[in-house]
């Protein structure tokens, strides 16, 4: 470290350092400005110590040393980013100069221009549009159209097939949004009246009697088996989304096709209808047909033939034509397996398969609940193929006892039975359900008719569903019923050994 006592040295080293670390500039102004008159009076005293200390000497107070841009230093430079901003800026300004054309000012129409032209209401547009539309005959069920109340709770969206369209257009259906409280006619007339407001061809007779709704596949397919809706009934009775609108009374000369019908019986599960193009169509396809219908799908060892319902236990040849068989009777069966003979039954098998498909849907009945130490008391059964309710009818009720709502799970039902028939035409019906591992029961009194329809919509639901409850409970019977006769078959061979 260097020692000194000479002021004017210290003084001029202070200078220049303020004025080269000092990047504004501001130091160098300040300082120079300065008068350091007052310093040279001690300049020659100040000389003499500095020569005796070995230190060169100025006279002068020497000024800094003028700061060039060559000589690294000055102003700081400018960071990258703000030349990068300033670049952007530039590119944008030039961006906008070459597109001016597209934000040129535009010449308003004036005030008087704009009084001078007639303003329409709504109203009449809409007049207006209807007057070159036309009329629609089914105006009168546009006001079942769920989307104008689509806030509404219940409204029903479906797909509605129609086969009286063009064969380009039948493949996709119209959509429809109908009112909960609209009956199957009114959907009848909803759909007319929308098809007729978009256009579609051809166009439809103006008697919504005409038409009617059958049930339809996913792909547009009619389900000729099931009978047409109840026109009558209300749409949120039925749970299908899938419709076709099928026209009524079809003249024969303008639908050759529906002359060539093949009946195709399936053993102990009803029959499916076909409408054909011509008698020469192969009998493999007819055979495609069925096995699409009734989604089965052939497996290696699991394969299907066609027999003449006449004639059980013969395989058709399927590359034979229709023409060639004689009968539009047939019947679809299992290699390597055989049939009955077709009987007059068959139309009571159809009938239960319906009500067994149509069993998941909700119905109510009313019947008296049976109860052990007080009278029984009314309550409305309602079955669904989710669960059964019970509800009370009314608020009657003893001073100490009320009855209460209960809600049985379908899939905490085990089974539904006949207990007894009374010869006053009442029957007793009782039905078992798993509580916390155990199972309980309730029983119910009702006609015999009504008590028997319960206890078949209710056995459906269990056999489609098929719940780990009614496996166990059926198996635990099983069981029990068989220790039963073993036990039976015990204490008789013992009585038959002690007699002798």
């Amino acid at each position: 470290m260097a020692m000194t006592d000479n002021a004017r040295f210290l003084i001029s080293h202070l200078r220049n350092s303020f004025i080269t670390s000092d990047d504004t500039g501001m130091c160098e102004l300040i300082i120079e400005s300065e008068d350091y008159d007052e310093y040279d009076s001690k300049s020659r005293h100040d000389s003499s110590s500095i020569s005796d200390s070995g230190m060169d000497s100025d006279t002068n107070l020497s000024s800094s040393y003028d700061i060039l841009p060559d000589m690294g230093y000055g102003h700081r430079r400018r960071s990258n980013t703000a030349q990068k901003l300033e670049r952007m800026k530039k590119e944008r300004r030039s961006q906008l100069e070459e597109k001016g054309h597209l934000f040129d000012k535009k010449q308003l129409p004036s005030e008087n221009e704009e009084k001078k032209k007639p303003k329409m209401s709504s109203l009449s547009w809409l007049l207006e549009n209807a007057a070159i539309t036309g009329s629609n005959p089914f105006l009168e069920y546009a006001k079942f159209d769920g989307k104008v109340f689509s806030k509404c709770w219940g409204n029903k969206k479906m797909d509605i097939f129609l086969t009286m369209a063009l064969p380009a257009d039948r493949s996709y259906p119209i959509s429809v949004v109908v009112i909960a409280t609209a009956k199957i006619q009114e959907l009848i007339g909803l759909v007319c009246w929308q098809y007729t407001n978009e256009g579609r061809e051809p166009m439809l007779h103006d008697n919504i009697e005409r038409y009617c709704l059958h049930i339809a596949e996913d792909d547009g397919e009619v389900d000729m088996d099931f009978p047409s809706l109840d026109p009558k009934e209300p749409v949120s009775k039925f749970g299908f989304s899938k419709l076709a609108l099928v026209e009524k009374d079809l003249p024969t000369a303008k639908s050759p096709k529906s002359s060539f019908v093949v009946t195709i019986y399936v053993p102990n599960r009803g029959f499916n209808k076909f409408q054909m193009e011509s008698m020469n169509i192969p009998m493999r396809d007819i055979l495609q047909r069925i096995l699409k219908r009734r989604k089965i799908r052939p497996r290696p060892g699991l394969n299907y033939n066609l027999e003449k319902q006449e004639e059980p236990g013969v395989s058709i040849d399927l590359d034979a034509t229709l023409a060639s068989m004689d009968t539009m009777e047939f019947s679809l069966v299992r290699e390597n397996s055989t049939r009955r003979h077709h009987n007059e039954g068959s139309e009571d098998e159809v009938s239960t398969m319906a009500d067994s498909l149509t069993s998941h849907q909700y119905k109510s009945y009313i019947v008296s609940m049976v109860h052990r130490l007080r009278a029984n008391t009314d309550v409305q059964l309602g079955v669904s193929g989710e669960k059964v309710e019970v509800d009370p009818v009314g608020s009657k009720g003893t001073k100490f006892f009320k009855q209460r709502a209960m809600t049985y799970d379908a899939d905490n039902i085990a089974s539904c039975e006949i207990l007894e028939e009374k010869s006053t035409g009442k029957s007793v019906f009782r039905i078992t359900y798993l509580t916390s591992h155990d199972y309980k029961h309730s029983d119910f009194e009702s006609d015999s008719e009504v008590g028997n329809e319960i206890v078949s919509k209710i056995n459906n639901i269990l056999e489609l569903r098929l719940s780990p409850v009614r496996k166990d409970f059926v198996a635990t019977r099983a069981a029990k019923h068989l220790r039963k006769r073993d036990s039976l078959r015990d204490s008789f061979r013992l009585s038959k050994y002690t007699d002798n």
